[in-house]
């Protein structure tokens, strides 16, 4: 009876990290609006800017593909996913319950003595960012920051399902540019987080992310004429 063939465990390694790689790539590129809605993503394209062979490639595009960030097409390859309003109130309600519960579960951390001073490190980058105007950087800060109240969450399988929503959500944003007043609420709501998760009070941590997603949501659904025309 024929063996199932199994890759060395080194190079299993290496072959995960390198569709991991593109993973990530695809993500950020996503994420800060370097592929857009609707780009096609040739194989032969991708292969070459990223030196890969096309295994690897197909195995992330089909992870990318089950996490709603490309579609595939047959004969034609993946194409970032266009997303529909009702695509973007699933995933802001998710968002939101899943990262209020993140920042309630960093809110224990820090009672039980974790130590996040970079929570405030990184507010602070934020508020400067908001200071000069620079949008670009604002928008790469705010990722930053929501990424690292579920890192410091302490819970895997929480990061990891959150990085994936966040890749839809942050680009939609990002397309419809934060206007100045909504980023001075946004930065007060993000001080609300930081305040309660250093003081290590879970249900107001809770409270305080899960109101600032849900704003966020508000702000963009005023704007779904023009992000969907």
């Amino acid at each position: 009876m024929p063996r199932d063939k199994v890759a060395p465990p080194k190079a299993a390694s290496a072959r995960a990290s390198v569709v991991e790689h593109v993973v990530q790539h695809v993500r950020n590129g996503v994420r800060l609006g370097r592929y857009a809605p609707g780009q096609r993503l040739p194989e032969v394209d991708m292969t070459r800017e990223l030196g890969i062979s096309r295994g690897p490639l197909r195995e992330a595009m089909a992870r990318l593909a089950a996490e709603g960030v490309v579609e595939m097409e047959p004969h034609r390859g993946a194409m970032i996913k266009r997303l529909t309003e009702a695509d973007l109130r699933e995933l802001y309600d998710v968002r939101e319950a899943l990262e209020g519960q993140a920042a309630a579960l960093a809110a224990k951390q820090v009672a039980a003595g974790m130590d996040a001073k970079a929570l405030s490190d990184e507010l602070r980058r934020l508020e400067v960012a908001k200071q000069v105007d620079d949008i670009a950087t604002y928008m790469s800060e705010n990722i930053a920051f929501h990424d690292l109240v579920v890192n410091l969450s302490g819970n895997r399988l929480l990061t990891s399902l959150v990085e994936q929503l966040h890749t839809n959500t942050f680009r939609v944003q990002l397309l419809n540019l934060i206007p100045p007043d909504g980023r001075d609420t946004s930065i007060r709501q993000h001080t609300e987080i930081t305040k309660a998760i250093l003081a290590g009070q879970h249900e107001e941590a809770e409270a305080a992310m899960r109101h600032h997603v849900r704003e966020s949501y508000q702000m963009l659904a005023r704007s779904f004429s023009t992000i969907f025309s």
